[in-house]
């Protein structure tokens, strides 16, 4: 079958509410707040975006509720390029997170409602609809919805890629499970009790997956595939003003399909698993630039730019910062289900 698609992502779409504020306040105390914008986010939905703004090809499966918040989900996927046709929007809220990015340590604070819409079914799960793609993305927690579409990723020959990003009771079964495993560190704590990174990611491959990586925040990241092991350092020593967090990893996962798929051994690039990893987190870099877990996103100019001369355009990104300013409020946003031919790319 054809492979319309390079990834599909799989999970149900949250609402997030991100707030730049001084510190953290003490109780009964008072902090300021120093910036705010609307978005959609999500951990593989960021991770598609993500794809979509370098010119991958992607679609998402997922639920959302009937709410604005949903809505305004659906409509930020179609805004960068997604195909929503497997988009759900049924009677319920959507999860909605208020993200706090703190100047003082520039750590994050997440406070989450969650939505009444339910967890994706394996009957969601549209095997003709996952045929088409290249690989599939999709995080914890684990759900029926996953098992059906690594079934049918199987059948067809299709890469699986896992977003490891929390310590899980049944953390090496889940790991068995993916080609691709990129696992956050406390995912990385759940099946080992030392630091011997690159070792520790080489040992898993005889279990199944073609690359593990382990992401370290400030420290970079380490991991594995076939042809050996490797360590990388972060770009924190570039000397940009981090200002939020927020879906770091999740880009980075994008950032890292991206590459894999379109760089990894192909002429001009022949990328390694390093390179790789040095392009996701180079994405990743750039969106911390920015608050919220997608204002920042670069498209891939910006980015081979950026690897290359260690430089940022802020003025590409001022139009989409303004945008989701005030994104909640604003009218004639597109609406229904479109695919990539037809999507608009306006941000």
């Amino acid at each position: 079958m054809e492979k319309r698609y390079d990834v599909i992502g799989i999970e149900n779409l949250i609402m997030d509410f991100a707030v730049r504020i001084n510190r953290l306040p003490k109780t009964d105390g008072f902090a300021y707040i120093r910036d705010y914008c609307w978005q959609s986010g999500g951990n593989a939905s960021s991770a598609i975006v993500a794809l979509a703004r370098l010119g991958a090809r992607c679609g998402m499966v997922g639920t959302t509720g009937s709410d604005a918040f949903g809505s305004f989900c659906r409509e930020d996927m179609q805004r960068h390029g997604v195909d929503t046709s497997h988009i759900r929007q049924v009677p319920g809220s959507t999860t909605f997170c208020i993200c706090l990015a703190e100047e003082e340590t520039q750590g994050r604070s997440i406070l989450g409602k969650p939505g009444d819409v339910g967890r994706l079914s394996d009957e969601e799960i549209d095997e003709g609809y996952i045929a088409k793609a290249r690989a599939i993305h999709f995080g914890l927690p684990y759900t029926p919805a996953s098992d059906a579409a690594i079934r049918f990723a199987r059948k067809h020959n299709i890469l699986v890629s896992l977003d490891a990003g929390g310590p899980v009771p049944n953390a090496e079964d889940l790991a068995a499970k993916a080609d691709i495993l990129i696992m956050s560190e406390s995912f990385y704590g759940a099946l080992f009790q030392n630091a011997s990174y690159e070792e520790n990611c080489a040992s898993l491959l005889a279990k199944g997956p073609q690359v593990v990586i382990v992401t370290l925040g400030k420290n970079g990241c380490a991991g594995a595939d076939a042809n050996g092991t490797f360590r990388l350092e972060s770009f924190a020593g570039c000397g940009f003003e981090i200002v939020d967090s927020t879906g770091a990893g999740d880009v980075f996962h994008g950032g890292f399909l991206y590459a894999w798929l379109h760089r990894c051994g192909r002429a001009p690039y022949h990328y390694t698993i390093k390179d790789c990893a040095r392009f996701a987190s180079a994405v990743s870099y750039i969106n911390c630039m920015s608050l919220g877990g997608r204002t920042g996103i670069p498209d891939l100019a910006m980015v081979d730019t950026f690897l290359q001369k260690k430089t940022v355009d802020f003025n590409l990104l001022a139009e989409r910062r303004e945008f989701y300013k005030n994104a909640m409020f604003r009218q004639g946003a597109p609406a229904g289900p479109r695919t990539p031919d037809q999507a608009s790319k306006t941000l």
